[in-house]
């Protein structure tokens, strides 16, 4: 990933320092060009050196995942208590993942520590919650080995797939504070494109909307686009590159 972030960086500085090719509306020999409104152009040596990926938005089903985190609670309450271990642990849902859950879903628990082993658990009760915390709704899970009282846990949430919806690779998509994005191709250029997103897999995203079935979008590797087009927009005076 360093690799990649060098190349595009040294690129689009390179791009930068070449008016003629900032205006010739092709991309520079050395790289990468930013053009505004128009968005990115890779020379064809710079797609091999970061091994660009493309693909088509497909209709495909979709199995929405999730994960949140509970704590461990005794007797029902979520607190340490004197037992060192408990079965139950409970945390809380939105209105739009309490929808997915229901009594009896599997679900996988596992501790916070990177590597920590996957435990299997059962979904015991969702229920409304008489007022407005961290979620609408509040999940109660139990686990078939003890749990530390009091710890947290990550518990995975696994729903079943619905009907065919346009969706995308999951490295298709950029998150960013400004919200979602993909890079879409138009002729010459890749876009950065906002979308909206509904379910998302371990492996797709649903897009409600901003692309259609057919459009062609970036699969990999989307973080180096978007550090090449940072370092236009953001790199300094010297880089105009066709703005």
């Amino acid at each position: 990933m360093k690799t990649l972030i060098l190349i595009l960086t040294a690129a689009t500085l390179a791009a930068c320092q070449k008016p003629t090719a900032e205006h010739s509306g092709q991309p520079p020999e050395n790289g990468a060009q930013y053009k505004k409104d128009k968005g990115l152009a890779l020379t064809e040596a710079m797609k091999k050196a970061i091994a660009l990926k493309v693909a088509e938005v497909e209709e495909t089903k979709v199995a929405p995942s999730f994960t949140v985190a509970l704590h461990v609670m005794a007797d029902g309450i979520q607190r340490v208590a004197f037992s060192p271990t408990a079965n139950a642990a409970s945390g809380w849902l939105t209105a739009e993942q309490a929808a997915l859950v229901k009594t009896g879903m599997e679900v996988e628990l596992r501790a916070e520590a990177p590597g920590a082993p996957r435990e299997a658990g059962v979904v015991k009760r969702v229920e409304k919650a008489p007022y407005q915390m961290l979620g609408d709704f509040e999940v109660t899970v139990e686990s078939t080995t003890p749990l530390e009282t009091g710890a947290r846990v990550l518990a995975t949430f696994h729903a079943p797939a619905g009907e065919a919806v346009a969706a995308i690779p999951r490295s298709a998509l950029l998150k960013t504070a400004e919200g979602h994005f993909v890079y879409a191709l138009n002729g010459e250029f890749y876009v950065r494109t906002p979308v909206k997103v509904g379910a998302v897999s371990d492996d797709h995203a649903e897009i409600t909307d901003g692309l259609y079935t057919g459009d062609q979008i970036v699969v990999s590797p989307v973080m180096s686009l978007w550090l090449a087009e940072l370092q236009v927009l953001r790199g300094g005076k010297a880089c105009s590159c066709g703005q």
